[in-house]
This record gives structure tokens, C-alpha cells and sequence, in this order.
């Protein structure tokens, strides 16, 4: 019996149609498994520099969960107690990246060490505090204005520092407002400050939460900033499209880990003595934003304030000045430019 013109219709959409899912279901499943990342083979050995420090726990997510190796990066951790080692170490042409400040990447570079800033591991978010400025316990102070002459705790030519300046300006303080006492070993700055020898410090959360619990009061934090503030580098030839593009898979498959599972994250954190057992039980991590770690990072606004900041502590000077000190690496050969 001949068909309609109707029924032929309906046989040939049903057929189109059936393709369609065939082509999405099978076909849509291959297209999908070429755009992922193919991981680096052979894979690449990366020597890493961490510090025992909260903002170091991505890496360590994405060394244990196999992230890293996964996208074909070999990856060795190895573990420093003080920034003096680390760059001793990097120095020494130990290490092919580490976990860093935005300022020792550049100061490196300029010293000839030729490391550039391929990821961000920590980034300031409006709802979460991730440095901040906190009294002695049971202090008068309620705020910057009440510290003058007082004596802060920090680390000089360290983001501690930098943050010391940026806090100052913004409201309105000359930077000689207070008397900064350098304390680079973070344990005794805050046994310092807990022992009510220093009327206030800055530190990086957990360790903020730690200085206010005996009594502590943060008076200014960063949450009203929008800046990077920790970063991975790797060395010039290990700062390739493929090896910038596996490392900021592996971190990003780790930050969502952490987002998702606070609670083992923290107990991890435990076991690796990023945090204390002080805080083990009611300190809970930030989440970080995928729009901010690993992919934004500093841009060149944030870069230039940090070439001011060193060149006026006299540690490199800028882009045709005189003088002995080293010139300043340039934004594009310290900050990864691509994958944009």
C-alpha cells in the first residue's frame, strides 16, 4: 500500500531524528573525549617548593588525588620550614617551580632566576578574609588610626609587608604610621603577639583565626581587595601552553575537591600541620571561586604597585633609574601571557 505524503514525512523526521541521537549519543561521546586534555607524554618532571603554609593545600590535593600525574606532570614535592630555604634552594637550581608571593617571583628574575607566574593557588574574595591585621588579646586598639607609634609584627619585603602598605594608604596613614618589627618565622610573630609583646600583627588565615582566640580583634582584613595573593611558578622552559594548561587542570580538579569536601580537607590539612590542633575542630576552609584560582593572575595594575613597592624598599629599581640595585623584571617575562 503507497504511503502519504504525510506518513513519508513522519518516516523520514523519525529517521533524521534517530540520527540526530545517535550522533550525540556515540559520535557527540568522541567529540567530547578529543576536547579533553590530552595528558603530556612522555611525562614531565617538575621538582616543587611548598612552604607549611594553608594556601599550599591545592598542590598537595592535586599530588595525593594523582591530578598531576593524570594530566602526565611527574611532579616530586618538596617540602621547606622558611621562605629562606626555599629560595635558597631555587637558587641553588634545585627546584624547577614553587609555590610563591607575587614579589619573590619578580625578585628572582631579577637576580637572574628565571621563573614566571603560570597559576594562582589563593585569590581575595568579598565574602571570605584571607590576610588581615589583629591586636594583642584584650587590646585597646579598635583601629588603625589607634596605632600609631604602636609596634607591628611582620615580615619585611614579604606580602606581609606589602599588604602593612597597602592597608596604611587606604586609609589615608603615612607608611611610617607604625614601627614594624620584623619577625619572618610566623610561629614565634604569633607567640610574640599572643604574649602581648607586639600590639598587633598581620597573618594569613588559619593563623588570623588563631590570634583571635585568646582574645584577639582583627581591625582591617581583605576582603575588600581584589588581588592574587599566592601563585605557582615554574622555570621559563617549563612555562609551555601544554605544561601551563596540565598544571591548571590538576589544580582546578583539586580546588573542586576542596570546595566539595571541607571537612577531609581540613583533616588533611591537620595531617600535614598546615593547621593546628587548635583549629582542627571549628576552623573551617574558604572556598575558592573557579573564576579566580587558578586562572587569574596578577594583572599588570597589581604587578606595577609591587615594582613600586620593591623599588621603595631598595630591593630592585625600576626600568632606568640609576644605581647599583637590580632593574625590575617586565610584566610580560614574569606573568604567563597565555591560554587566554
Amino acid at each position: 500500500m503507497a504511503l502519504s505524503s504525510f506518513a513519508r514525512s513522519v518516516i523520514i523526521f523519525a529517521l533524521l531524528l534517530a540520527l540526530t541521537l545517535v550522533c550525540l549519543g556515540v559520535g557527540g561521546q568522541k567529540v567530547l573525549a578529543q576536547e579533553k586534555p590530552k595528558p603530556i607524554d612522555p611525562p614531565v618532571k617538575i621538582r616543587l617548593g611548598l612552604l607549611p603554609i594553608a594556601d599550599t593545600i591545592l598542590i598537595h590535593v592535586a599530588f595525593r588525588e594523582g591530578f598531576f600525574a593524570r594530566q602526565g606532570l611527574n611532579v616530586t614535592l618538596t617540602p621547606f620550614q622558611s621562605t629562606l630555604e626555599k629560595d635558597a634552594a631555587v637558587m641553588a637550581g634545585k627546584l624547577d617551580g614553587h609555590f610563591c608571593e607575587i614579589s619573590s617571583a619578580m625578585v628572582q628574575r631579577a637576580q637572574g632566576q628565571m621563573y614566571k607566574v603560570v597559576a594562582t593557588t589563593s585569590h581575595t574574595q568579598p565574602q571570605t578574609r584571607f590576610f588581615g591585621l589583629v591586636t594583642k588579646p584584650n587590646s585597646k586598639v579598635m583601629s588603625l588610626t589607634d596605632l600609631k607609634s604602636q609596634t607591628l609584627g611582620v615580615a619585611r619585603q614579604t606580602i606581609i609587608d606589602f599588604l602593612t602598605d597597602v592597608f596604611l594608604t587606604r586609609a589615608g596613614l603615612p607608611l611610617d604610621y607604625v614601627v614594624r618589627r620584623d619577625i619572618r618565622k610566623i610561629p614565634l610573630r604569633l607567640q610574640t603577639l599572643r604574649a602581648g609583646q607586639l600590639e598587633a600583627s598581620l597573618f594569613p588565615e588559619p593563623l588570623l583565626s588563631m590570634a583571635e582566640k585568646p582574645g584577639g580583634r582583627v581591625i582591617v582584613d581583605d576582603r575588600d581587595l581584589d588581588m592574587p595573593l599566592a601563585v605557582v611558578a615554574l622555570k621559563d622552559e617549563l612555562a609551555t601552553p601544554a605544561i601551563v594548561k596540565a598544571t591548571r587542570t590538576a589544580l582546578s580538579e583539586a580546588r573542586d575537591l576542596v570546595n566539595a569536601k571541607p571537612n577531609e580537607t581540613r583533616s588533611l590539612m591537620l595531617e600535614l600541620g598546615l593547621i593546628s590542633k587548635e583549629l582542627a575542630e571549628d576552623w573551617t576552609p574558604p572556598p575558592y571561586n573557579p573564576d579566580q584560582v587558578p586562572y587569574k593572575l596578577p594583572d599588570k595594575a597589581l604587578f606595577t604597585a609591587y615594582v613600586d613597592w620593591l623599588a621603595r624598599n631598595e630591593v630592585v629599581k625600576r626600568s632606568g633609574e640609576p644605581g647599583p640595585l637590580r632593574v625590575a623584571p617586565t610584566f610580560e617575562a614574569t606573568i604567563y601571557q597565555g591560554l587566554d
